[in-house]
């Protein structure tokens, strides 16, 4: 998540944001929308690509509303009470992608935006996730589903595999602990078609990679943490 640049609409510091920036996001936080104009609003949220809606059910709806309106290229996630039913269609109708509940752990926020940022890669087409996966001589292609060396070697990629190396790509500094990996692989799956793991293990897909990666004329530079995660060695 290093340098991705977060929009928020919270009355105080949560955190929810601390653990963002300690991620690597630039957040940029706002305590209310009341006194502002359309067009600084609008200024205020252009570089950012999500934007978390943590006021009350009105100022989250009057903002997702804007949003749209302006047709703002955002991922809006929303967070509201326990059992608010009439609050979350409230939500949803307006636009927001994703309604999380006050006091779900910061970590399922991070793969929440990391999920809503795959999908929205996949719709943007092969550009802009090609621009966004690149490590040394080792790019992402066709949307993340083929590994490509600048010697030539390249890959195609399963779901699975898919999910490890983007997450390893995008982490801060190319390091991804178990928790980040295990997230990009259930958010990968949830929309995944045909035959799925019960649980699918971030060891073995990546003890498996690197068998590909030596079979196609390439080493994948995946090395191990222990007792956190992986890194990707540049």
């Amino acid at each position: 998540m290093q340098e991705r640049r977060v929009w928020a609409l919270s009355p105080a510091d949560n955190a929810d944001l601390r653990y963002l920036r300690a991620a690597g996001c630039l957040v940029r936080r706002c305590e209310s929308i009341e006194a502002l104009g359309r067009e600084t609003l609008r200024a205020d949220m252009q570089s950012c690509e999500a934007a978390l809606l943590m006021a009350d059910a009105a100022a989250n709806c009057r903002t997702a509303h804007l949003v749209r309106d302006m047709n703002l290229p955002l991922d809006l996630v929303a967070f509201t009470g326990p059992a608010r039913r009439g609050e979350i269609a409230a939500l949803l109708r307006v636009g927001v992608d994703c309604v999380m509940r006050q006091g779900d752990p910061p970590t399922l926020l991070a793969g929440v935006l990391h999920a809503l940022r795959l999908r929205r890669l996949d719709r943007a087409g092969s550009a802009p996730a090609e621009s966004a996966h690149a490590i040394g001589p080792w790019t992402l292609e066709d949307q993340g589903w083929c590994l490509q060396h600048c010697g030539g070697a390249s890959m195609r990629l399963t779901v699975s595999e898919r999910a490890v190396l983007v997450c390893l790509f995008e982490a801060p500094g190319h390091v991804a602990s178990h928790a980040m990996l295990n997230q990009a692989l259930m958010a990968a799956w949830r929309h995944a078609y045909g035959n799925r793991p019960h649980d699918p293990k971030p060891r073995g897909i990546i003890s498996r990679l690197r068998w590909r990666g030596l079979q196609a004329g390439m080493e994948p530079p995946i090395e191990s943490l222990r007792s956190y995660g992986y890194v990707w060695e540049i």
